[in-house]
């Protein structure tokens, strides 16, 4: 089964530049941003010769005749991508739409009693060359001795701001005090800290950079604890 669907102005594109026609290559370069296997309707080319150099590609699921509809409703994410606005009927993903909101992205799941060091390394390497860190979890504090040491680990010891935004400005819990405060200017005096706080309703948790955000399933805890479960989303800003 397809993963998603294509428009055909997509279709058309993506044939260009597999057949090296005159594509264009920034449509096809925020197309690869999201493209996966999509179904092509058996009659799209009138010429069965170029059908059949179509069967191999992995892309590509030939299917009978259909409906865009159809197309989207078989296909597993429920989706067409597109390259202009439309209003149809079923849900779509225009590629040139810089507000989109439904990106490509990349995560891990860590079940628990297993260990996260993948987890840490790649997130250490995603903000080895930040300009700026933010780091937002309403119960930073709570596990503060583990949190701190994970902070050492993943933070890169180089001149950055480092935001540490805790939870429930009204009755300073969970926000770092100037002991905690302290503790990160110890580990790395060219980190210049900044404390912040959280509406008490605001639950995500998440680490932000100058060129990502990476979505936390649960507090930055989980990322070093061996009895939990763990996931983390990279989404490219």
């Amino acid at each position: 089964m397809a993963e998603l669907a294509l428009n055909d102005a997509l279709i058309d594109e993506y044939l260009k530049f597999k057949f090296q026609e005159d594509y264009k290559p920034d449509i096809i370069r925020k197309l690869f941003k999201y493209i996966q296997p999509f179904p092509l309707r058996e009659n799209f080319y009138d010429d069965p010769s170029i059908m059949m150099q179509l069967e191999n590609d992995p892309l590509i699921e030939i299917v009978d005749d259909c409906s865009d509809e159809d197309l989207v409703q078989e296909s597993i994410l429920k989706l067409m991508l597109v390259d202009i606005f439309i209003s149809v009927p079923h849900r779509t993903l225009n590629i040139n739409d810089v507000y989109e909101k439904l990106k490509p992205q990349y995560s891990g799941t860590y079940p628990n009693k297993m260990g996260k060091d993948k987890a840490q390394e790649h997130i250490k390497a995603l903000l080895s060359d930040a300009k700026y860190i933010i780091i937002t979890d309403g119960y930073i504090t709570t596990q503060w001795s583990v949190n701190k040491e994970l902070i050492k680990d993943i933070v890169p010891f180089m001149a950055l701001d480092l935001t540490i935004v805790g939870a429930n400005k009204d009755i300073k819990k969970n926000i770092l005090n100037k002991s905690e405060k302290k503790d990160l200017e110890l580990i790395c005096s060219d980190w210049n800290i900044k404390v912040s706080s959280l509406g008490t309703n605001i639950h995500d948790r998440y680490i932000k950079t100058d060129k990502l955000k990476i979505l936390l399933s649960s507090g930055l805890y989980n990322l070093s604890a061996t009895n939990k479960d763990f996931t983390y989303v990279v989404e490219m800003i």
